[in-house]
């Protein structure tokens, strides 16, 4: 079930309008689901904004690199990122816990942080190690293209300046 992007679930609100135990919890909950959810969709659409500008600089910056290179080191960084956004709200979630009668969310909550998001931190730093040195060659190529294109310019203007005083 998608949540709606206007407000809260309607039948959410009415329920709360009337107020009464099991239903009203049921409401409550429902409309943090919704909260929450649009939380997720605001910080997918500013990482993808944000996926989406670094891909634009990295190629304007090494136009003669290969694209799916590009394309695939900034999904991995977009994946680790997201990873790191995903272990943020879980900390967030454990440092509400109330011990000692939170202690099984707290064990479920640490045995998940280690099972899943180190694995899954872990493979994308190893995708991205992958392709690293690549794209720093690439930028270092396009460095000393940039350098010898500038001393050529320079050569060039400054022959061209001299004849023009003869």
């Amino acid at each position: 079930m998608r949540a709606q992007l206007g407000g809260p679930p309607e039948a959410a609100i009415q329920v709360l309008a009337r107020a009464n135990g099991k239903s009203s919890a049921k409401s409550e909950k429902a409309i943090l689901a919704w909260a929450n959810s649009q939380t997720d969709r605001a910080l997918a659409q500013r990482s993808f904004r944000l996926m989406r500008r670094i891909m634009r600089t990295i190629r304007r910056a090494l136009p003669r690199t290969d694209p799916e290179l590009i394309g695939g080191i900034c999904a991995h960084l977009f994946d680790l990122w997201e990873t790191g956004q995903t272990l943020n709200k879980r900390l967030q979630k454990v440092s509400e816990l109330r011990l000692p009668r939170d202690r099984e969310r707290l064990r479920d909550t640490l045995i998940w942080i280690e099972a899943i998001q180190l694995d899954m931190a872990s493979f994308w730093i190893g995708e991205v190690k992958k392709g690293w040195p690549k794209l720093l060659k690439a930028l270092d190529q396009e460095g000393q293209r940039a350098q010898l294109t500038g001393q050529v310019a320079a050569k060039k203007g400054r022959k061209t300046g001299s004849r023009a005083i003869r």
